[in-house]
C-alpha cells in the first residue's frame, strides 16, 4: 500500500509542477516583453528655478525615520569595544583607582636609579600622590611599568569585543622637552 501511495503522490506532484508551469511561463514571458518594451521616461534636471516653482506650489519633502535604522550608524558599536575586566568590589579603592587614568596629570619625576623612580601625579581634586613602579593607577586596573625621564608609562588590561584579555600601554608625558624652554643659570664673568 505504501509503494501505491508514494507513486500516486509523486505522480500528483509532477502533473501539479506541469500545470504550473503552462500557466505562469507565457505570464512571465508577456511582463518581461512589456517590462522591455516600454519607452524610457526623460528625467529633468532639477535647477534652482524649477526648484523655486515648485517650493511655490507647495511640494515639500519630508523624511520620517521613526521605525527605520540610521544608514549612517556604523554596524559595531565602537563604545562598547573595550571594555574594563571585573575586578574584586569588596576591594576599597586607593586614591589612585578612583579616577580613570585620563584624569590624572603627571606634575613632578625624581629619578633615584633603578627600579627607585618616583612620580608625582595630581588628580582631578588636585591632590598630589607619589607613584612608585608596579602601583596601580586609575579605574581599569592599570599598574606603573616604568618612570622614565619625561613621563610615566602604565599597562592597562581590558577586554575586547571577542571577551579576550588585551593589554594597552598608555604614556603620560610630563612635558615637551623640544618645546619646553629651560632654566639656565648664567655664569658672571
Amino acid at each position: 500500500m505504501g509503494k501505491i501511495y508514494s507513486r500516486l503522490s509523486f505522480a500528483a506532484a509532477i502533473s501539479i509542477v506541469l500545470m504550473l508551469t503552462a500557466v505562469l511561463v507565457p505570464n512571465l514571458v508577456e511582463a518581461r516583453k512589456k517590462s522591455t518594451s516600454a519607452p524610457l521616461k526623460k528625467i529633468e534636471v532639477l535647477t534652482p528655478e524649477k526648484l523655486a516653482t515648485l517650493d511655490e506650489k507647495g511640494f515639500i519633502f519630508t523624511y520620517d525615520s521613526l521605525g527605520r535604522k540610521d544608514p549612517f550608524q556604523p554596524f559595531i558599536n565602537f563604545t562598547q569595544i573595550e571594555r574594563a575586566i571585573p575586578t574584586e568590589n569588596n576591594k576599597p579603592l586607593t586614591a589612585l583607582e578612583k579616577f580613570s587614568l585620563n584624569q590624572y596629570k603627571l606634575v613632578g619625576i625624581i629619578l633615584a636609579g633603578d627600579k627607585h623612580n618616583y612620580a608625582l601625579v595630581e588628580d582631578p581634586d588636585n591632590l598630589g600622590i607619589t607613584v612608585h613602579e608596579g602601583d596601580m593607577i586609575g579605574n581599569m586596573s592599570g599598574r606603573v611599568k616604568e618612570i622614565k625621564l619625561n613621563e610615566l608609562i602604565v599597562e592597562e588590561p581590558y577586554l575586547d569585543i571577542f571577551d579576550k584579555e588585551q593589554l594597552r600601554t598608555v604614556v603620560i608625558k610630563l612635558r615637551d622637552l623640544e618645546e619646553e624652554s629651560y632654566l639656565s643659570l648664567d655664569e658672571e664673568d
